[in-house]
């Protein structure tokens, strides 16, 4: 069997933006992991959830070729770049830095996990709270358009997506930053996410996009291998590192969760969580360890186009 959907393998703007369809059929081979269907086998005007006759996987896991030189899609406008392309972190000035900190405070809980111990073998201690030390905001722009027409992909869907507005990240981020939460498509289920790592890796990810050879190595498989989100401070904590200067690094993600398979299983089936997001109807998985454990809730997602890496936040622990 297939382990699931290509993570990093470019979806292309063609996709939304303007190539003709007799093109897009040409040029769209499965993007699930060892799937040898070199192009999508149904008719042109097929739904993204229409399955290919060859692989049986949803036509919106076929790829299309980038184009992106050839379409103009608007950028945030409140990113230092606008036009032609770019690919920078624009460090973020203090009193900008002073908004993250208290995203940070306010998603922060105490709740000790197994993967803390494992994690952090030599202080396993729950931190009392992080410090923000810098803040970088990641401006690329062949990664933006990739996930703006993603975005778009699932915004113009005939059937409603059913929304999960209590994402802490998001409410948080709407109680500090006001209109700025603004800026996120709730009705497809937009929302900011943490993803805990390390300064170096963060800025490799910024650059080059999330490796699907990495897709659970540290954060595991429990729903799947697949990209892993928290939308507390303190889980995605669990997987960072320091740099030789002792700032450990969390991305602040957009993330597009779409069509939301929901779990609160204390042993969930994987593959199953897997099938149905690459096969079935639902586009990420909620795991709710909060609900069964007690701990925190975690957000997984099956394609890098899904997610946009906007903020680095390099910060310390404090105990």
């Amino acid at each position: 069997s297939w382990a699931g959907p290509r993570l990093g393998l470019p979806l292309g703007v063609a996709k939304m933006l303007g190539k003709t369809k007799s093109m897009m059929m040409k040029v769209s081979p499965c993007s699930v992991i060892g799937c040898p269907c070199e192009c999508y086998d149904g008719k042109e005007d097929d739904k993204s959830d229409k399955k290919c006759k060859f692989c049986k996987h949803k036509k919106g896991l076929h790829v299309v070729a980038s184009a992106s030189d050839a379409v103009e899609i608007p950028y945030p406008p409140y990113w230092d770049h606008n036009d032609t392309k770019f690919n920078e972190m624009v460090e973020m000035p203090s009193g900008a830095c002073d908004e993250f900190q208290k995203l940070v405070d306010q998603t922060y809980r105490s709740a000790f996990t197994k993967d803390r111990q494992k994690h952090n073998p030599t202080n396993p201690k729950v931190p009392k709270g992080y410090t923000v030390k810098k803040v970088f905001r990641n401006e690329n722009s062949h990664a933006w358009q990739e996930y703006a027409c993603r975005l778009a992909d699932v915004q113009h869907r005939d059937s409603p997506i059913e929304q999960i507005a209590d994402v802490k990240t998001t409410v948080a981020w709407a109680n500090i930053g006001g209109a700025k939460a603004d800026r996120l498509v709730h009705e497809c289920n937009e929302w900011y996410l943490f993803h805990g790592t390390n300064p170096d890796a963060a800025a490799s990810i910024c650059k080059n996009d999330f490796k699907v050879s990495r897709a659970g190595s540290s954060t595991g498989t429990l729903y799947g291998k697949g990209l892993y989100f928290a939308e507390s401070i303190t889980k995605a904590d669990e997987y960072a590192k320091p740099n030789s200067g002792g700032n450990y690094a969390v991305l602040l993600c957009r993330v597009m969760g779409g069509n939301v398979r929901y779990t609160a299983e204390v042993t969930p089936d994987p593959e199953d969580l897997v099938y149905s997001c690459i096969e079935g109807p639902y586009d990420s998985v909620c795991g709710d360890r909060e609900k069964t454990r007690g701990t925190y809730r975690e957000f997984v997602l099956f394609d890098s186009e899904d997610v946009y890496v906007e903020y680095v936040i390099e910060y310390q622990r404090k105990y």
